[in-house]
């Protein structure tokens, strides 16, 4: 639930001065700043700017709402306007209109400009379709008291926290938060640290942290703010806030019936408040709570909007974390442009659409349909792509998100709200696919959510059939018996075949990481500390894949930048300097007046923002990132590949259900058998994949801000 108005006014000009064009405006204009646009406003409120032609002074604007009078405009002098909370806004349409008067002795014009704002409730949705049910709140569990009804809302909260000058003992927390204390009331500790934010200010390392909830999520708001020197009342930005706003996002692929849990220490993350960013953190930006970035991109709006109505105007933001941290921000760029300024994903992946069922399989295959003692690591790279254990990771971390049973993946204490097909057939199901049925839409035979996930005519193993590494018959063995997965995630003989609704809702939603959108109008700096070695799911060719996937969204991929280090081995931690890399870039985008463009973006890159790796010794050397075994940058950090790249899919990996084209042996650089081709066209009867094509449902990327 959203606190009192803050009076973000005082400090709104300076944070965008260079963006507001302080000159006067040709006519008269009213717009929102605290959202993208003003069709999508929630809780009541919004803040506005209002911008005059010359001649007009403050006292004779008046602006008034839904036909009542408001006296919230003040002038902004950074901005060259008039600011103001607008409050009291009623679900739905509301007219706003403001008029000026311009005077010329005797004789007065009046101008006027109108603006329709479209408010919804402060507990959503907005966008993303119905609300997720059935659903369980977790504030208690998160320090904010009982619900205060059925969407999960609670009270807003405010604490005080502070760095300290003694080490911390025990355990680091994420972020640093083990060096943080709460700040008692009274007399201020001795030990209470000081830091230098980049804008040169010397501020106590105090941090107020507000919590509350949004859209059914939890937030937790941390900022550089010392109590002692504040007037009472709202609060009021100081000098530690250095006018940039990070937002933090978690990792996983869940499928959760909750709201999820947090405390306000995931908000102190010492690496952006140090410098005097305000960080942000919420239950719902956590991908292993609902892997869902339409529903993500929502709340992340919701809550950027209520920061700006009560912080101010961030000169810009940039999000925070990897994994499928990195999934959600660059899903949620492509859609919903204007959000994040600036990108840096780590151990990334393009999107969570195709490697994880795969994975399953093949584990499948390898545990219960083959002799795996004559599978040596060799031959089972040369199937699963990954180094030796990786696909086995996957399957344990992420295969069962498939499973509509699976009751640890819903997270619901009451266990007796979960499916089973014959006690409860209309229960809970626990996979990614009801996560998302909205956008895939429901099969009206079953009731369940649409499943686009589809394995016909990939031929796995491709690669290293043609490679001599696998035999003719280990490459016949491994596609006769993978099978696939049925609606309930059940492995099954017959391969998977794709609902052709669900397909086209993957493309056309951009759930499908396609490169587009907003992505070409922003810095990516990826960066990784090299695991391949380590059986870790996130390898690196992933980096490589996104840039394929820009590259042919958008004929370039000049805004991306791809950093390895061995960091788990010795070398340098990227992330100080990739932020610091980052905020020279987004400051000097942000102090640039001219339209945002890929040129723009471009034409700001800092000199440190280029492709390069860090060698054992720790030396930075830079080079472009690329696919050849033999430049220093593979063999000192050797890539992979993934199922389906193993089995001949394009670099992009975008495409889901392949179309197929008749089996041509001129196509193998093995020959087969009379016997082997008759086996092999049992195993494909209706031909394999052909990726000279496009994907079966491979529509365009419909649009940004979509609505399910």
């Amino acid at each position: 639930m959203k606190v009192s108005f803050a009076a973000a006014l005082a400090v709104g000009g300076a944070l965008i001065a260079a963006q507001a064009h302080a000159q006067p405006a040709q006519r008269l204009e009213i717009k929102v700043l605290s959202s993208p646009r003003p069709d999508l406003v929630s809780g009541g409120d919004t803040l506005v700017e209002v911008r005059t032609p010359a001649g007009v002074a403050a006292r004779d604007v008046e602006l008034s709402v839904n036909g009542a009078v408001v006296d919230v405009l003040k002038p902004d002098a950074e901005r060259g306007s008039l600011v103001g909370l607008v409050s009291g806004l009623r679900n739905g349409q509301n007219a706003l209109q403001v008029t000026a008067t311009r005077r010329n002795g005797p004789a007065a014009a009046i101008e006027r400009a109108t603006l329709t704002v479209v408010n919804y409730p402060i507990t959503g949705p907005i966008w993303s379709g119905p609300h997720l049910s059935p659903y369980e709140c977790r504030t208690v569990e998160s320090g904010l008291g009982p619900a205060l009804d059925a969407n999960c809302s609670a009270k807003t909260k405010v604490e005080y926290f502070y760095k300290s000058t003694t080490p911390p003992t025990g355990a680091a927390r994420p972020g640093g938060a083990s060096a943080f204390k709460p700040l008692p009331s009274g007399a201020r500790p001795a030990d209470v640290a000081t830091t230098t934010t980049i804008d040169g200010k010397t501020v106590p390392y105090i941090v107020r942290v507000e919590s509350g909830t949004i859209n059914r999520s939890i937030y937790r708001i941390a900022v550089l703010d010392d109590p002692a020197a504040g007037a009472s009342g709202a609060w009021k930005p100081g000098p530690g806030w250095n006018r940039r706003l990070a937002v933090t996002f978690g990792g996983g692929a869940g499928t959760q019936y909750n709201q999820g849990t947090n405390q306000a220490e995931a908000a102190l993350s010492d690496l952006y408040l140090a410098r005097g960013f305000a960080f942000m953190a919420s239950t719902e930006l956590v991908n292993q709570q609902h892997g869902n970035a339409v529903l993500q991109g929502e709340k992340l709006m919701m809550l950027k909007e209520h920061f700006i109505e009560h912080y101010g105007v961030p000169k810009w933001t940039v999000g925070n974390g990897g994994s499928d941290c990195a999934i959600q921000r660059l899903l949620i760029t492509q859609m919903y442009p204007g959000l994040l300024d600036g990108l840096q994903p780590t151990v990334s992946f393009p999107d969570s659409t195709l490697h994880t069922a795969d994975c399953g399989l093949l584990q499948n295959f390898f545990k219960t349909k083959t002799d795996a003692s004559k599978w040596s690591d060799e031959k089972r790279e040369a199937v699963e792509g990954l180094s030796k254990g990786t696909c086995a990771s996957w399957e344990r971390s992420f295969v069962p998100t498939m499973k509509a049973t699976n009751a640890a993946g819903c997270a619901l204490k009451d266990a007796s709200l979960i499916y089973d097909p014959v006690k409860n057939p209309k229960g809970a199901r626990c996979t990614i696919n009801d996560m998302r049925v909205n956008i895939y839409g429901r099969d009206p035979k079953t009731g369940f959510a649409r499943k686009p996930y589809d394995n016909v005519g990939i031929q796995y193993g491709l690669l290293g059939l043609n490679k001599g590494v696998l035999s003719v018959d280990e490459f016949l063995e491994v596609n006769e018996k993978i099978g696939g997965t049925n609606i309930d995630g059940d492995f099954t003989s017959a391969r998977a075949v794709g609902d052709p609704i669900a397909l086209r809702a993957v493309y056309a939603s951009g759930l499908m990481n396609s490169g587009g959108g907003g992505l070409k109008n922003v810095p990516i700096l990826n960066s990784r500390a090299y695991s391949d070695n380590r059986s870790d799911i996130h390898s690196r060719e992933r980096d490589l894949t996104i840039r394929a996937r820009l590259q042919k969204a958008n004929g370039r991929t000049d805004n991306q930048v791809i950093w390895v280090s061995g960091a788990q081995n010795g070398g340098p931690n990227l992330a100080p300097h990739s932020l610091d890399v980052m905020t020279q870039w987004l400051d000097a985008l942000a102090a640039d007046p001219a339209p945002l463009s890929p040129d723009k973006v471009v034409k700001h890159k800092p000199a440190e923002a280029t492709d390069a790796y860090w060698n054992a010794q720790g030396a930075k050397i830079k080079e472009t990132a690329n696919w050849d075994p033999d430049t220093g940058y593979n063999k000192t950090y050797p890539l992979h590949l993934e199922p389906r790249l193993a089995a001949g899919a394009p670099i992009a990996n975008d495409v889901i259900k392949c179309q197929l084209k008749p089996i041509r042996w001129s196509d193998y650089k093995v020959s087969f058998t009379s016997a082997q081709q008759a086996r092999m066209k049992a195993i494909f009867p209706n031909g394999v994949c052909d990726y000279s094509k496009p994907g079966v449902g491979m529509v365009g990327f419909k649009g940004t801000y979509q609505r399910y």
